[in-house]
């Protein structure tokens, strides 16, 4: 603590390892992700905890929650957007948007935001909302990014 400010010295907070998502049935929705995104059990499963614990590729834990209330994963911003909680890092996001689309996850919102990357948003069967992103300009070549960017958006590319 510095004794001028009283506050920390450094950043405290190194990294989210555990995200909390409610959903109705912890299997089903472990099938889901396992089935769409590759993920597997971080351990195994426990019926009287009534979550999954699923290990994303650099080792953070989503832990699938059963709720018997309203699954409400989403709020509105400023403006009365619909916000999700949560952004997931990708790489190849050309490849999962059409792996998604043609397993018939509800994927929406495809936006290139410019420098913050390219974006889009998909729901998991309860409802729940997630953004996925890549900074398509920090880990691909420009003459990739630009193709990444005219395979996305081909109307953009035309003009």
């Amino acid at each position: 603590m510095s004794k001028e400010t009283g506050k920390p010295e450094e950043n405290a907070l190194r990294a989210v390892c555990s995200v909390y998502v409610p959903v109705r049935n912890p299997l089903q929705s472990a099938a889901w992700w396992e089935r769409h995104f590759g993920l597997t059990f971080a351990v195994p499963y426990n019926p009287a905890e009534a979550q999954a614990i699923l290990r994303l590729s650099e080792g953070q834990w989503l832990h699938l929650v059963e709720t018997r209330g309203p699954i409400d994963n989403q709020f509105p911003d400023k403006a009365g957007n619909e916000m999700f909680r949560l952004t997931f890092e990708v790489r190849r996001i050309e490849v999962l948007y059409d792996r998604l689309l043609t397993q018939g996850v509800r994927v929406e919102h495809l936006a290139d935001r410019g420098s913050c990357g390219i974006n889009f948003v998909f729901c998991d069967p309860d409802g729940n909302q997630f953004d996925v992103n890549e900074v398509v300009r920090a880990h691909r070549t420009p003459e990739e990014a630009e193709q990444v960017r005219a395979y996305l958006f081909p109307a953009s590319a035309a003009r």
